[in-house]
């Protein structure tokens, strides 16, 4: 018996996909460091997953998203959260790679550890398409905004710390 079956998790072109729907939610102007962007694409993917992320207090409405996005959960038992995000790893780097192929970030900025938009517009097509996902989506990129912009990733309650995805005990902060 064979069974096929698709995880866009392990997609690395879902995964350039999700990553430019972040950048174009993200302030152009500022960059991020890799695991902060690898983060917020592991919440855009699995939104039923924010109600476990300690929010600060002004942001605990957001857990409510996860009632709302309860019907994206995979079918079947997942590994934990931390496993996940480890098995999408390769395919998060390839997609910024290929990013930065084709420049939409900037190559010098994520050889040095952070992603930082170029000023490169995507085609109208793409462009278009990214538009019409986020603004269906809306609540939830209202999330991904606020984790961009209002959780530092390194230290004691920042973004690393706050969702366990990643150790934060050792962050040079």
């Amino acid at each position: 018996m064979t069974q096929l079956s698709y995880q866009p998790a392990l997609d690395p072109f879902h995964a350039t996909y999700r990553h430019l729907r972040i950048l174009s939610v993200i302030d152009a102007s500022k960059s991020l460091p890799v695991d902060h962007a690898r983060i917020l694409d592991f919440y855009l993917l699995f939104p039923f997953r924010v109600s476990g992320i300690r929010l600060k207090a002004q942001h605990r409405r957001f857990r409510g998203l996860a009632e709302t996005y309860n019907e994206a959960r995979p079918y079947g038992d997942q590994p934990p959260d931390i496993q996940i995000f480890s098995r999408m790893k390769p395919m998060q780097i390839a997609a910024l790679e290929t990013l930065a192929g084709k420049d939409f970030i900037k190559a010098d900025a994520l050889k040095d550890g952070t992603v930082f938009r170029s000023g490169r517009a995507l085609p109208p097509a793409l462009a278009e398409r990214v538009s019409n996902a986020n603004s269906k989506q809306q609540d939830l990129m209202q999330v991904i905004l606020a984790l961009s912009s209002e959780y530092p990733l390194l230290g004691k309650d920042g973004l690393k710390d706050r969702t366990g995805l990643l150790e934060y005990r050792y962050d040079a902060v």
